[in-house]
């Protein structure tokens, strides 16, 4: 088996892919497939090229096979003013706070009200494409369960915005401390330091209380569990009473 690196010329592409140099070069221009610039020529992640040609229904080599059989494919990160540079999208990147403080998770940048964004995170195929792909699984689970990273909500499922008593599109972006009651941060962030220096796979924080916008506090039990992808993300459950996370969560 071929030791594959991380990143294809846009030669070796068309080699595997058994297609022309002109053809992958018009992915890449066409943004079907993400590649960095380096110099003249681009380097094209085998992720960006796992993703599209699955995503387009043409036959993956064989060869990109190996160490990506049997688990989900995403696009790899890129920022979204790169996503949408200069392919008359609407989107105003130069004046956004997202671009002027390279932001990468941009919708942590909504709550300025300096976004340069045409539409909602909701109908934002970037939002789809790179973050909600990795964390879909949540809207599987019938407890509220939302994903959070450097305590920014990045999505909940409709369970845990009825729970807080939000739309769906609201919690994007939004802190986790406009969810979790003053009374309950402390635990709270307590649990998320004791996980990042033990390294745990995960833990309770304990009955917590969550802000529900019209009926006040609401007691939960709170599970913290680490994600692979994204990484350094964290689902957070809002479970009754005395249930098992690990039931729900697995």
């Amino acid at each position: 088996m071929l030791n594959i690196p991380k990143s294809l010329s846009v030669s070796q592409a068309a080699a595997l892919c058994k297609v022309g140099r002109t053809t992958v070069g018009y992915w890449v221009r066409s943004k079907k497939v993400f590649a960095n610039r380096e110099g003249r020529n681009y380097r094209i992640p085998v992720e960006d090229l796992l993703h599209f040609l699955k995503s387009s229904g043409q036959p993956i080599p064989p060869e990109l096979v190996n160490g990506h059989a049997g688990r989900p494919i995403f696009k790899t990160f890129q920022s979204c003013w790169t996503f949408w540079g200069g392919n008359g999208s609407g989107h105003v990147c130069e004046q956004c706070t997202a671009f002027r403080r390279q932001i990468e998770d941009c919708f942590r940048a909504r709550d300025s009200g300096q976004s340069g964004c045409p539409q909602t995170c909701r109908e934002c195929r970037y939002y789809h494409e790179t973050f909600l792909a990795r964390f879909q699984f949540i809207h599987q689970i019938s407890v509220p369960a939302a994903v959070f990273r450097d305590l920014s909500i990045w999505g909940g499922n409709p369970a845990w915005a009825a729970l807080c008593d939000l739309p769906e599109e609201s919690l994007i972006g939004i802190g986790i401390e406009k969810i979790i009651h003053p009374q309950s941060l402390p635990a709270v962030i307590s649990t998320l330091k004791r996980m990042s220096l033990e390294e745990k796979a995960g833990g309770a924080t304990g009955p917590i209380f969550i802000n529900a916008r019209q009926r006040g506090k609401r007691a939960v039990d709170a599970w913290v569990i680490p994600l692979l992808e994204p990484e350094g993300a964290l689902l957070l459950l809002a479970m009754p009473p005395g249930a098992d996370a690990g039931a729900v969560a697995g």
